[in-house]
């Protein structure tokens, strides 16, 4: 194997990785309403149903912050290769089991293997990306996670209609992915040496906090809307009088389409544009899109929605990661992801806990106008802090004039 070879397979295995931890709560999604119907009797069955879709979220979100701390005092490959390995043995168990609490304890530990694959990917993603090719590594990891959940949500709607049970086959997919993972991928120098520093004590590298909250809050607010659409809109289509699971999941792999495409252009926007005016803009996109679907009452208007919320959340996702990778140095990236981590999943968890009882309260449709409103403060805060950023590099910038002049 020539050493270019070797790159480009070590890169795509980190890129596959990435993909999957996406399909970790969604894969599913498509064959909620025929699970539900199988737990009919089980009391609550309907709630627990949906939140089997997004426990995963939350053990990923707890694990998140002890995960990165993990990888950076041990390193990133062994977690990789174990978390690998669980999420394939967690993943399948849904196909085999016939109790629904064995089946949300399974999920659970998925959602562990989940936020390792996810904070050491990045990491070494991260790692092994020259500084200038931050924004190109990090809009191709989205664009494989987009592709991931266009193929796998739509396999999984042609799976769901043949049983609910079929589509936890999907996550077999990790163990594919660990033989060149245990062959390709391997520790930078620096993380090593930072590793070494952190067991011996002798670093203490601190995270800019303002800043990483700032992304933070912004990843948790973003994932309570936008796991609206993966939780709902099967339910959503449901009640047109010809939806179906398989109709669903082609639904779902519109938003995969348009976030694919957006992330591949990613490094272009950000040629030009700060993380801040990035983030507004895509923000407000996604809002567009809310309104929209919330009035759509037939298949053509929601796809335009969906096609731009796509395109929002392929735009905004590699924008926050390579925001955050942006702001901490390499032997922190662990600690830095896993935070990220621990927001984004806890988003998503929360989101329906959120949602269900508006959802109750005045319908699906509804429910995605009143959420979609819930960013608007995102975006104003977003404006304000650019602006605010902004100031502030003009006046340093004057301030070097002035000190040139004297």
């Amino acid at each position: 194997m020539t050493a270019s070879f070797r790159i480009a397979l070590r890169d795509l295995t980190l890129l596959l990785a990435s993909m999957i931890t996406i399909i970790g709560t969604t894969a599913i999604a498509p064959s909620l309403p025929q699970m539900a119907d199988y737990f009919r009797d089980t009391p609550n069955g309907d709630f627990l149903v949906r939140i089997t879709l997004s426990i995963p979220a939350l053990s990923a979100g707890l694990f998140g912050p002890l995960m990165g701390f993990v990888i950076d005092r041990w390193g990133r490959k062994r977690v990789f290769v174990a978390a690998l390995i669980l999420y394939g043995i967690s993943g399948i168990s849904g196909f085999f089991l016939t109790s629904l609490s064995l089946i949300l304890i399974t999920r659970f530990i998925l959602g562990i293997s989940v936020a390792a694959i996810t904070t050491s990917a990045t990491a070494l993603i991260g790692d092994y990306a020259h500084e200038s090719k931050l924004a190109t590594s990090m809009g191709r990891q989205s664009l494989f996670m987009a592709f991931g959940n266009v193929l796998f949500v739509s396999l999984s709607g042609v799976l769901a209609d043949f049983s609910w049970r079929w589509p936890f086959l999907i996550y077999t997919i990790s163990l594919l992915i660990l033989p060149t993972a245990i062959l390709l991928i391997t520790e930078t120098r620096t993380t090593r040496s930072g590793a070494e520093k952190t067991l011996q004590g002798e670093t203490n590298v601190l995270i800019p906090k303002t800043r990483t909250a700032f992304v933070c809050m912004i990843t948790f607010v973003n994932m309570v809307v936008y796991f609206m659409v993966p939780v709902y809109l099967p339910f959503y289509v449901q009640s047109f009088s010809d939806g179906n699971s398989m109709k669903a999941g082609g639904l779902l792999a519109v938003v995969g389409l348009s976030w694919g495409i957006a992330s591949s252009q990613y490094h272009r926007l950000r040629n030009s544009l700060s993380f801040e005016r990035i983030t507004m803009l895509a923000l407000s996109l996604v809002v567009t899109a809310y309104v929209l679907l919330s009035i759509a009452n037939g298949y053509y208007l929601m796809i335009v929605a969906l096609l731009m919320i796509g395109v929002g959340l392929g735009t905004i996702l590699p924008n926050i990661n390579a925001w955050l990778l942006s702001l901490v140095p390499a032997t922190s990236k662990g600690r830095a992801i896993g935070t990220m981590v621990f927001f984004s999943f806890m988003g998503q968890f929360f989101s329906p806990v959120i949602t269900e009882p508006l959802t109750t309260a005045v319908g699906i449709s509804r429910s995605y106008l009143l959420m979609g409103m819930l960013l608007v403060p995102l975006v104003v805060v977003c404006g304000l802090y650019e602006f605010k950023q902004r100031r502030l590099r003009v006046r340093k910038f004057e301030g070097g004039r002035i000190n040139v002049d004297q």
